[in-house]
């Protein structure tokens, strides 16, 4: 009888999510210098038939870019919930950038960070479980140990 790997099957070493275009220098820096060693890439929308959830529950590491962009967003914080998910459940490995950001802006939802979100959870505010898990999942990844790029 042969053992199935447990392990799940990857396509991706990393995901990088941001609320930043692809073709911002920093983003296409990082991905470019991840691709220069090796690496199986995806980021934000580079393969549009890509669906990104299950692309995330296939890579072996998220790489979260936050700034202020990503806060403008629903479909960034979803991409967030759904790495966070993973992080919890596959042990994922997740690394927080803040670009142009502090942590603790994202973590106490303060600052333009802050407003920024605010707006953009009035257009949920009567689905105060999706508020609470796109709150629950800045929080978790804000505390994980963060890299600072200004």
């Amino acid at each position: 009888m042969s053992s199935q790997n447990q392990e799940p099957q990857f396509i991706y070493d990393a995901y990088i999510s941001s609320g930043l275009q692809f073709l911002h220098p920093f983003i296409s820096g990082l991905y470019d210098a991840l691709k220069s060693v090796g690496l199986h890439v995806l980021a934000d929308r580079t393969e549009p038939k890509t669906n990104i959830s299950d692309a995330i529950e296939r890579c072996r590491v998220s790489i979260i870019v936050f700034t202020i962009a990503y806060a403008e967003s629903t479909l960034f914080l979803q991409e967030l919930v759904d790495i966070m998910e993973c992080h919890r459940r596959k042990d994922q490995k997740v690394v927080p950038v803040f670009y142009c950001l502090d942590p603790s802006q994202v973590c106490n939802r303060s600052g333009y960070f802050g407003q920024i979100l605010s707006l953009t959870l009035q257009g949920i505010s009567r689905d105060e479980n999706r508020m609470l898990s796109y709150e629950t999942a800045l929080r978790q990844a804000a505390s994980i140990l963060p890299r600072y790029l200004e």
